[in-house]
């Protein structure tokens, strides 16, 4: 029986004994750190609580360590350290297991001496001690002591060439400690099965015998030194003499890394294709390679003690972590630019337990990098974090080590084939049964495919199954590209299986383009079923079988076509298919295919039809629409007899793919057409037809009819999917019927259909459309507090609208409060929600959190640099809106003109509010350079940034009121340059914008008065026609100088001559609007009773 806390008590006791240390609790204890600059850090250390995480010791197994305890320190009490509850049997021998498993795995893993060695990495092909023609000729006629003189010769020769080859093969170990098939030579970098890696070789000797070129295999002793998780690459024979075995390597060593192309650095590598990598791109600019080992053997075994402290860290932290085999985010490096802090305290191979929340200053365990990433990023630059480590380290006991290659330590050859793996053992019965030339002869014939090529592409299709069925996009791409490189470099021929499955994979990562590019290299043809000659990138290396193109790799490649929405190369590839030549599709003549392929399956079956017909589809055009329905109607209905090598009649494939088609267009009427002909045959619509109906209906805007298809489906004993509800409820929220909504998801429900996150969000995205935040967010939270329904709330894009909700509200506390939600639930913030963020952030007037939010996106759109341009406007980061804008404000990269021009008024009103007039002559300049007109809003902007007054006040109290409240310095300088800047591209001034320039100057008086009343004699309606403007009506000068406004008002008394001269002032278009009294008022304003200068005149 184990008792599991005393065990943990009693190896915390001898942990803290041996390092002279106090305990002043039994779930306290301070360890003594020996480097001093630990205390300068306030790190704090100690032994976690709960003991059930750690190693623990047999009960059978205390009364030693008590007794060595009692030894060690006689003054040691356990007071209070006994007499505990006894722990559940079964869960505590369950969690012994699991600790003592991940003991073994650290001991294996961690603190392992390594060697290296250096190989040379040059190919030496087989060869034999040479002699001369004369030689040869005289051993011939010799007696047998020539004889017996020429066998020594060729033995020398032998073992020249086996001193001057490396000699050794490696294998990949995959979790459980399986084997691979093949294994790479490392002279001649191929794969090779057991028997191949055994061919020619002796491993039957005696013990005392080990003679050179006998070969050193891997051992199952060795292998089970693995530990169970391991996934890397082991030495599985090396030939004595050779190269790596006078290096000290033998089999059962685990290669760790290999030297970089260039220079002197070490890679880890775990995979034979990324040795064979490495060696093949590092023979290029060099001849020899270093390569290191490491090496186990049982020895002694290993305590530990394990410490746990905290740091409070700034960003950047500088530090990389990844996740582990054993559940734990270990740190695996140290930048050079790291913090004293951080380089003088924290270690590669510390573990990140737990890390500080965002609000509320509570620990959050740590499970994976992604979520230690989201949570140390919610801070801003130089916000300190608390983040809490774990440290293991070894007490100097009986350990698992590793010893260093001794020169000969290789085991008898007669064990090695006894204790040999399982594959070495049949290599060997098989070697001794069959002759070797007899395989080589059969790999010459044409066509044929070895053993190993066999193998190769029988796992390559495993691996992509495996892929493919995980749907990993990113990964998919990257196996496949793998399987492509290891079958151009064993000179294997693709079969149609394999190709397929490496162009599915390239389709599932929606990568058209590489999809035909593989295709073209594999066969030579062209993939959009022309005649123009292709590049073969590998240039033929990278072949198939003639029976490889059929119809199941050519449906591959026409789904890349349907991806990109090329339907003329679609149907170019099926012409070609056909074999018709006479064709011109696209203005490109097709090219037969009829004779390179396998002639029992190379006519387009209906498969091929319903991708191209798909292909026409996804073009989104009108000619897209027409050639789809071409393709369609060239397809006989199911219930006619097809004529003999007619064309594949259509299926319920066909009809659901025309009726999307329409349902893309809106076209109802054309798509029930389609489904009256499904019906009339002897097809029957399923789930897929009802819900293409539906989406028709709503997109040409009859939601009643979706309502009554749905009840069609109901009746036709179709049940409808979450598919079909969700169309529906979305063209509802879109309607603002959110009652309707309602009742069709509580429907769902009584029908035993769940929603699901997207129910969810296209509901709160209803509520939020309707202005309705607060509902919106109450079904959030609602959701969150239901046991049933709180997983579905774990999505970006639920957290997202609810964040956009509270912004909605102004509650930026509440938006921040969410996103810290999302990174305890492991939901990753997107550029969606950290827009929305910052929305959040300017309502609260955050503005400065808002531009640090923005600055953190990469990569932004169009409505977050819309946002962020707002954010750095109003937090007063003029240069950076302004560099943002002026990059922007062509209309042709991510803005829109419409969102340009709302980026300039924000700006504009910023600038102003601000006082920065200089910022806001700069872009308004910019505006009506790029060839922007400002709007009503524009001037609107320019108001409220200057705080004008379209009237002027109704007394005197209120004139004074305002007088005592006057704009700035500037103000009035300012609105003159957008009046010259206005008549400069004869463009219009907004009547009221005009109106509170008048109003400004009858405030202010003085000569900002005199300068509105000749304003008000230079206005003109926009239709008509320009004239000259003097102060004197009866001088009239030819060609005079034109005195721009800002130009009169700073210089107002040396240029009043110049008027009564009859100098121009620029004109001041004002088109009529219904503001027109307010334009009169205004002017009446600032009109003098008398002559306002010399030579001038009333209106």
């Amino acid at each position: 029986m184990v008792q599991y806390k005393d065990a943990a008590l009693a190896l915390l006791a001898s942990i803290v004994v041996g390092q002279a240390t106090s305990i002043q609790t039994y779930s306290t204890a301070a360890f003594m750190i020996p480097n001093n600059r630990w205390k300068d850090s306030a790190i704090i250390t100690r032994t976690r609580s709960n003991s059930r995480r750690y190693s623990a010791i047999p009960y059978d197994e205390r009364s030693s360590s008590s007794d060595s305890l009692q030894e060690q320190d006689r003054g040691f009490s356990s007071t209070g350290l006994l007499n505990l509850p006894d722990d559940d049997d079964e869960i505590v021998d369950a969690l012994l297991a699991k600790k003592e498993e991940r003991r073994v795995a650290r001991q294996q893993s961690t603190r392992k001496p390594v060697y290296q060695v250096t190989l040379p990495i040059v190919v030496i092909r087989a060869t034999v001690a040479t002699t001369n023609e004369n030689d040869v000729t005289a051993t011939e006629s010799s007696s047998d002591a020539n004889g017996e003189r020429l066998a020594s010769l060729v033995a020398k020769g032998q073992d020249i060439a086996i001193a001057n080859t490396v000699g050794m093969s490696l294998r990949q170990v995959y979790s459980g400690r399986r084997l691979s098939e093949l294994a790479l030579d490392v002279d001649t970098l191929r794969f090779q099965s057991f028997g191949g890696e055994l061919q020619g070789r002796d491993v039957s000797e005696e013990e005392t015998d080990k003679s050179l070129g006998s070969l050193e295999v891997l051992q199952n002793s060795v292998l089970k030194l693995v530990k169970e998780s391991f996934d890397g690459v082991v030495v599985s024979s090396v030939t004595r003499g050779g190269l790596a075995w006078q290096a000290g390597v033998r089999a059962g060593d685990v290669l760790a890394a290999t030297s970089a192309t260039i220079g002197s650095k070490l890679w880890p590598k775990s995979t034979l294709d990324g040795v064979r990598s490495a060696i093949s791109s590092r023979k290029v600019i060099s001849s020899s390679m270093d390569f290191e080992f490491r090496r186990l053997t049982v020895d002694k075994v290993e305590a530990e003690s394990v410490q746990s402290f905290e740091l409070s860290l700034a960003r950047p932290i500088g530090i990389n972590v990844e996740d582990t085999d054993d559940g734990y985010v270990t740190v695996t490096g140290i930048s050079d630019k790291a913090s004293e802090v951080v380089a003088n305290n924290i270690r590669i191979g510390d573990r990140v337990l737990s890390v500080e929340s965002s609000i509320g200053g509570q620990m959050w365990d740590v499970y994976n990098t992604d979520g230690l990433t989201s949570a140390v990023t919610t801070r801003m630059p130089g916000q300190p974090v608390r983040i809490r480590f774990e440290r293991v380290e070894t007490i100097d006991e009986e350990a698992v080590t590793t010893r260093l290659p001794q020169p000969e330590s290789a085991p008898s050859s007669k064990s090695t084939m006894t204790d040999a793996v399982d594959g070495f053992r049949r290599a060997g019965r098989v070697a001794a049964a069959s002759e070797a030339p007899a395989a080589q002869a059969q790999q010459a014939l044409p066509g044929f495919q070895s053993a190993a090529q066999k193998m190769l592409l029988s796992r390559s299709r495993d691996l992509l199954r495996t892929f493919i069925a995980r749907n990993e996009v990113t990964k998919n791409l990257k196996v496949a590209d793998r399987v492509i490189e290891a079958v151009v470099d064993s000179g294997a021929a693709l079969d149609g299986r394999t190709l397929t499955l490496i162009l599915t994979a390239y389709n599932m990562c929606n990568n058209a383009d590489k999809t035909i590019a593989t295709f073209e290299d594999v066969f030579g043809l062209a993939g959009d079923g022309s005649e123009k000659e292709v590049k073969r990138v590998h240039d033929g290396r990278l072949s198939a079988d003639i029976a490889a193109l059929n119809t199941f790799t050519i449906s591959g490649l026409l789904r890349a076509h349907a991806v990109r929405g090329d339907y003329e190369s679609a149907l170019r590839v099926l012409a070609a298919m056909e074999g018709d030549a006479a064709m011109t599709i696209g203005g490109k003549p097709t090219r037969s295919w009829s004779g390179k392929g396998d002639p029992l399956n190379m006519l387009p079956d209906t498969r091929a039809y319903n991708i191209a017909l798909a292909a026409a589809a996804n073009r989104g055009t009108k000619d897209g629409l027409d050639a789809a329905l071409s393709i369609f109607e060239s397809m006989p209905n199911p219930s006619l007899s097809n004529p003999p090598l007619g064309k594949p009649a259509k299926n319920l494939v066909t009809f659901n793919t025309m009726i999307n088609a329409y349902a893309r267009f809106g076209h109802y009427e054309d798509a029930l057409g389609v489904f009256k002909t499904l019906k009339e045959s002897k097809l029957q619509p399923d789930r897929v037809t009802y819900t293409a109906l539906i989406k028709t209906s709503i997109k040409s805007g009859n939601i009643e009819k979706a309502l009554d298809i749905l009840d069609d489906m109901k009746w036709a004993s179709i049940k409808p999917d979450i598919v079909s509800y969700n169309t529906i409820i979305e063209a509802l929220c879109n309607a603002n019927r959110l009652f309707e909504a309602k009742d069709l998801i509580n429907e769902m429900e009584t029908a035993g259909l769940s929603p699901d996150s997207m129910t969810y969000g296209l509901l709160m995205k209803g509520l939020l459309r309707a202005n309705k935040p607060g509902p919106c967010l109450t079904f959030f939270e609602s959701a969150c507090s239901d046991s049933r329904t709180v997983a579905l709330t774990e999505n970006v894009q639920l957290y997202t609208t609810a964040i956009s909700a509270a912004a909605a509200l102004g509650d930026h506390e509440r938006a921040l409060d969410l996103v810290a939600r999302m990174n305890q639930a492991g939901v990753r913030p997107n550029k969606k929600t950290l827009t929305a963020l910052m929305g959040a952030c300017i309502s609260g007037r955050k503005y400065e959190a808002a531009a640090e939010i923005f600055s953190k996106i990469k990569n932004p759109d169009s409505h977050a640099i819309s946002v962020g341009l707002q954010a750095l406007c109003m937090s007063g980061n003029f240069d950076s809106a302004v560099e943002l804008i002026t990059d922007q404000r062509s209309g042709q990269k991510t803005l829109s003109g419409k969102q340009v021009m709302s980026g300039f008024n924000s700006l504009l009103r910023s600038a102003l509010e601000s006082g920065e007039y200089d910022i806001a002559r700069e872009a308004l300049t910019s505006l009506l350079q790029a060839g922007y007109i400002p709007s009503k809003f524009t001037f609107q902007a320019m108001s409220e940034g200057l705080n004008l007054h379209r009237d002027m006040p109704r007394t005197a109290a209120l004139l004074k009121a305002r007088q005592r409240s006057l704009p700035s310095e500037g103000t009035f300088d300012f609105l003159l340059f957008v009046l010259d800047s206005l008549e400069a591209r004869k463009l219009t001034v907004n009547s009221e914008f005009y109106s509170s320039i008048l109003v400004l100057g009858a405030e202010l008086g003085g000569l900002e008065m005199r300068i509105s009343s000749i304003l008000t004699r230079s206005r003109k309606n926009s239709n008509q026609k320009e004239v000259k403007i003097s102060l004197d009506p009866t001088d009239v000068v030819a060609e005079s100088r034109l005195i721009l406004w800002e130009e009169l008002y700073k210089n107002y008394s040396t240029l009043k001559e110049d008027l009564s001269n009859g100098a121009q002032l620029p004109s001041v278009r004002v088109p009529a609007s219904k503001q027109f009294g307010r334009v009169l008022a205004a002017e009446n304003a600032v009109s003098y009773r008398g002559r306002v200068a010399a030579g001038s005149r009333r209106r």
